[in-house]
């Protein structure tokens, strides 16, 4: 299992993928994969201050596989 800042990290590196073309949109839940088979349900907020957004980096769960 990764480290709280190691989920943090990756879901940072690939938020950009996942930001919602929905401009609206003010949260974002996506799931991915670490070797070998764990996956991690990351949360966003949107955050705006003096027209620049953000997305924050809410919190994260570890999702059970049902195999």
């Amino acid at each position: 299992m990764a480290t709280a800042n190691e989920v943090k990290l990756m879901a940072e590196q690939i938020l950009p993928k996942f930001i919602p073309k929905d401009k609206t949109k003010t949260k974002l839940t996506f799931q991915f994969t670490l070797v070998p088979v764990t996956t991690y349900k990351v949360n966003f907020i949107k955050k705006e201050l003096k027209g620049q957004v953000t997305w924050e980096f809410v919190d994260f769960e570890e999702v059970k596989n049902i195999v």
